[in-house]
């Protein structure tokens, strides 16, 4: 009797779980023809702050978990685009606790910043740690705030990937047959030394992403052109190529040189974001703050029990170096 109970309490839980699963899936569909009608709306008052954050690496996950509210970078992309829909979001504020990652998953959140910035104040808050693509997409934005004990900078790209071809060969005695369309077509392989020619080719795409990070930079911050009367702090170009190194830097001495406009934290910039939305939609505006990633309190209890599972045992990420997992890419990370 009390083993049916049990199975009938587990199918019930089950059967929940596909429900509010399948509706956080729908909830985050970003893409609407009616603007201002999304039907991923969070709540139902008007004139509301959207409240983001951004947590970890910035790559690409396309996978589509029941209790997705994840901090991560493709539901901050998906949340801009229900931001810049929802008419009844007057501003962003964009929480970064990131090291970087990818080059293109960083220009995709910034270009959707930049958008939204046309239409309505996007505000900036750097946590921990906002380096290389998180600094990149902070950049996007329309000021930017960080603790005096912030990291951030590391503007710079990296690319790596492990050479294993001596082991193999000399200690393991394997030795790779690679048959190939072009000399250059396996370039970047881990079973055999790199040539002065691929050496040449890597550092030229390296050179590219690098100089596609300080344009991105340079319009976003130098070439920033809005009449908010809050501060912003001005960043020369001067300054930029003169940091643009790779170096990281405290939030006090990035306000110091031009790469933070304010030092403060998520109260700060909901201050700010409320000034800026009331110049410009309304100055007797009132804006009530939604957090985005908030999840339902049966999605939290769901979500504890397996990150806890999940925390029992040693992920690969955490101690293999992430330009090592994410190798052969052009990487805006700092680690």
């Amino acid at each position: 009797m009390k083993a049916t109970l049990i199975s009938k309490l587990v199918l019930i839980f089950c059967v929940l779980s596909l429900v509010v699963g399948f509706i956080n899936l729908d909830s985050d569909k970003p893409y609407n023809n009616n603007k201002g009608k999304t039907a991923a709306r969070m709540t139902t008052p008007a004139n509301k702050i959207a409240v983001l954050n951004l947590e970890g690496a910035i790559v690409a996950s396309y996978e589509n978990k029941f209790f997705s509210r994840e901090a991560n970078a493709s539901n901050l992309l998906k949340s801009l685009y229900i931001a810049s829909e929802d008419d009844d979001i007057k501003g962003v504020i964009i929480n970064i606790n990131s090291p970087g990652g990818t080059v293109a998953m960083s220009q995709n959140i910034y270009n959707q910043i930049m958008k939204i910035r046309k239409k309505k104040p996007v505000v900036a808050v750097l946590d921990d740690v906002c380096a290389s693509g998180g600094y990149y997409i902070a950049s996007a934005t329309d000021r930017i705030i960080a603790q005096d004990g912030s990291l951030t900078g590391s503007i710079g790209v990296i690319f790596s990937y492990m050479d294993v071809h001596s082991l193999l060969q000399k200690k393991l005695s394997v030795n790779p047959v690679v048959v190939k369309s072009g000399k250059f077509k396996d370039m970047g392989s881990p079973v055999r030394e790199v040539t002065q020619e691929e050496l040449e080719l890597f550092q030229s795409i390296v050179d590219d992403s690098y100089e596609q990070f300080v344009t991105a930079i340079t319009k976003g911050r130098i070439d920033r052109t809005d009449t908010y009367k809050v501060a912003k702090t001005e960043l020369t170009v001067s300054q930029l190529k003169e940091n643009a190194d790779g170096r990281v830097f405290t939030g006090k001495r990035a306000k110091e040189i031009g790469f933070v406009d304010e030092l403060g934290d998520i109260d700060t910039a909901k201050s700010m974001i409320q000034s800026m939305a009331q110049e410009k939609f309304n100055n007797k505006l009132k804006v009530k703050l939604v957090d985005y990633n908030k999840k339902s309190s049966f999605t939290d209890y769901f979500s504890s029990l397996t990150e806890y599972s999940a925390s029992s045992s040693i992920k690969l990420n955490d101690i293999v170096p992430t330009s090592i997992i994410l190798n052969r890419k052009p990487l805006y990370l700092w680690e």
